[in-house]
Order: C-alpha cells, then sequence, then structure tokens
C-alpha cells in the first residue's frame, strides 16, 4: 500500500514536469510565437491551450493590448534658439508579431526602439517652431506630425503608433526663475496702468459730480432768494388789494400789529389814557405814510418783470421735478405774459372761477432736443405742467 502511494506521487510529480513541455495556454489578451531551434514555426492569436514539441519548441508571448512608450523629459532648442523641457509620450500596439521577434525580440527593446525614434523626431518638429507658438497655439499640430513621422519607421519592427501626447512643457530650472519674474513685472505694469485710470476716471467723475453739486447749490440758493422775494411780492401785492380796499381798515390792523411787536409781555407802559391814545394815533399815522399806494406805469413794469423771474424760476424746478433731472440741466427758451381763464390756468375746461381772470406767464424749456410749456400765476405759487395738464 505504501508502495502504491509513492508511486502515485511521482507519476503526479512526473506529470507537473512533462505537462508544461507539451501543453501552454495562451491568454486572450497575448500573442504567441513558437520557435524550434530559432525558427518561427507558428504564430497563435487566438487564445486557449495549445501542444508543443517538448524540449525542442520555445514559446514567446506579446501583448496585444497598448503599450506605453514614455519619453524621459527632454530639454529641446526651438527654432529662436531657446531652451523648453518637453515630456512626451506615445501609445501603439504590435501587429506584427513575427517581425516584432525578428527585428527586436521583446517589448523591453521595444519600448527603448521606440522612445529613441520618438524623441529624435519631437526634436526635429521642436527645432523648426519658436518658443511661444509651442507653448500657445501649435502644440497639438507639432503633435500631428510627430505621428506622422514616427508611424513608417516603427512599422519596420512590426509596431503601430497610435497617439502622441505631451504631457508638460516647461522652463528649464535656470531661466524659469526669470520668466517668472518678467511674467511678474508685466502683470504689475498692467496693473499699475489699470489703477491708474481708474485713479483718473475717478478723479473725473468727483471733479463731475463736485462742478454738478456747487452747480445746483448755487442755483437752489439764488432761486429760494428769488422765491422769496416772489412771495414777499405777493404778500405786498395782496396787502396792497387789501388797502385799496378799505385804507381806514387796513392802516387800524397794521397798528395793532406793529403795537404787538413794539409792546411785547416784556414791556411796560406806564402813560395817562389820553397820551395812550395819542401814542395809538402816531403809530397809525406811520403805519398810513408808509403805505402809500403808486400806479404808475414803472412800479407795473417792476411787478411784471418780477413777476416773470418768479415764473420762471418756480416753473424751473416743477418741472425739472417732473422730468427727473437737475433744474441746470433745462434750457430757458421763451418767456410770454398770459391772461388764463381760472386758476386752473385753462387745464380744466369749463371750470369756474370768481375771478374774471389769472394773470400769468407760459415759460418754455429745453431738454434732450424736446420743448416743454409751463403755465404760471403771476408769482409762480401756481404751476402748470404739461403732464399736470393732461
Amino acid at each position: 500500500m505504501r508502495k502504491l502511494t509513492l508511486l502515485t506521487i511521482g507519476f503526479i510529480i512526473l506529470l507537473a514536469i512533462l505537462i508544461p513541455q507539451f501543453i501552454f495556454v495562451v491568454d486572450e489578451t497575448k500573442v504567441a510565437i513558437v520557435t524550434r531551434f530559432g525558427n518561427i514555426e507558428a504564430e497563435i492569436d487566438s487564445p486557449g491551450p495549445y501542444i508543443k514539441m517538448p524540449f525542442i519548441d520555445t514559446v514567446t508571448q506579446y501583448e496585444k493590448r497598448l503599450l506605453i512608450f514614455d519619453a524621459p523629459p527632454d530639454s529641446l532648442l526651438t527654432k529662436d534658439k531657446k531652451r523648453l523641457i518637453i515630456d512626451v509620450y506615445a501609445r501603439g500596439r504590435i501587429v506584427d508579431p513575427r517581425t516584432f521577434r525578428e527585428r527586436l525580440g521583446d517589448e523591453q527593446t521595444a519600448i527603448d526602439r521606440a522612445v529613441a525614434i520618438l524623441s529624435s523626431e519631437l526634436r526635429t518638429e521642436i527645432a523648426s517652431r519658436d518658443q511661444v507658438d509651442i507653448i500657445t497655439t501649435q502644440r497639438d499640430q507639432m503633435m500631428d506630425n510627430v505621428l506622422v513621422a514616427v508611424k513608417p519607421k516603427l512599422s519596420e519592427f512590426g509596431l503601430t503608433i497610435d497617439d502622441v501626447r505631451v504631457k508638460r512643457v516647461d522652463y528649464p530650472d535656470e531661466i524659469a526663475e526669470s520668466v517668472y519674474s518678467r511674467m511678474k513685472a508685466e502683470r504689475q505694469r498692467i496693473a499699475n496702468r489699470e489703477r491708474a485710470e481708474g485713479a483718473e476716471i475717478d478723479a473725473q467723475v468727483r471733479s463731475d459730480a463736485d462742478r454738478k453739486a456747487t452747480i445746483i447749490i448755487a442755483s437752489a440758493t439764488r432761486d429760494s432768494s428769488i422765491l422769496a422775494g416772489c412771495g414777499e411780492a405777493e404778500s405786498t401785492a395782496i396787502f396792497a388789494e387789501a388797502l385799496n380796499k378799505d385804507p381806514e381798515f387796513y392802516t387800524f390792523q397794521r397798528s395793532l400789529e406793529s403795537f404787538k411787536e413794539i409792546l411785547d409781555e416784556d414791556t411796560t407802559v406806564v402813560l395817562p389814557l389820553e397820551g395812550f391814545g395819542g401814542l395809538f394815533e402816531q403809530v397809525r399815522s406811520g403805519v398810513e405814510s408808509a403805505t402809500e399806494i403808486t400806479s404808475s406805469n414803472d412800479s407795473v413794469q417792476i411787478s411784471n418783470s418780477l413777476g416773470a423771474k418768479c415764473s420762471e424760476v418756480s416753473a424751473a424746478w416743477t418741472l425739472a421735478s417732473e422730468l427727473n433731472i437737475d433744474q441746470p440741466e433745462l434750457e430757458f427758451v421763451s418767456i410770454s405774459s398770459k391772461n388764463w381763464p381760472d386758476r386752473t390756468l385753462g387745464c380744466v375746461a369749463g371750470a369756474k372761477s370768481e375771478d374774471d381772470g389769472v394773470e400769468g406767464f407760459e415759460v418754455v424749456f429745453a431738454y434732450a432736443e424736446n420743448n416743454y410749456s409751463v403755465r404760471t400765476n403771476q408769482y409762480g405759487s401756481i404751476v402748470k405742467t404739461e403732464g399736470s395738464c393732461e
């Protein structure tokens, strides 16, 4: 029993030694070349088990898949005598195993040969182009030219190249710092120029804004004084009208107002009753002499001139507010006297008014190539624009 077991074990060991000499298996990712005494007997590219002559035939298997031909980074000289460190690689495959076996023998030799040819063609292509073109616009075209040049040379060894690609393009260490410094200086120059342009625009905008603000404030101050004077003039006109209607009552009322201003809470007057009446009479006489009615042509002209100015100023501010612009942007065109039918200044058709008519003006302004008409009463206290009349 023990002898049988030993024989079985020995037989199994013998089979393990002899079977690989008779049978070999081709993987689906491989292609096999069978040689006998150095001569190629068969080329097998289908996967599966196969039989060979033991101790005579030799089987070599090669990759059917893509091979990577990775060239080491190399410092190459461009057309404009500048150096670049270029790192490229190519991808290819064995298409003719018999030629590959005869010319190269193994895959490492093939990789070395392909890298040598690739580097040579790349050096030639780099030498025909300027540095800036290689870095910016002509990289793809350059790789296509290298691929076209390499393909026929590698086909002689049973290889084909599918594509050539650049990993990186860089400057040599000795000039990289100077290039970076130059790039930094260029960016700094551009930044300084843009900052200067921005500062110039800022100064112009601020100057423009300050100028406009000064003009607006000056115009507002001037026009506010004019409008205040217009109010005083209209008030005086009202008082004058009241004086014409009842001079005695008017002087009496003004005398009371004068007493109110003269005799405040902190004033004490000690007079007999007759003396107080005399004081009242003196004040009243003073009011009468101060309120003289003039109806000369000169006073009428002054009143019309003042009313026109008041109307112009009031109309300008009202129209500027409606157009949402600054008042100085309006250009005065003309002003003409009008007798409006009522206090709506003719904006409401058929409106009833207790007055026979309202003296006033029609003022015309220009803005953005358009003319705008504004209606006012005599002193500009009532203003109607075209928009408010619609």
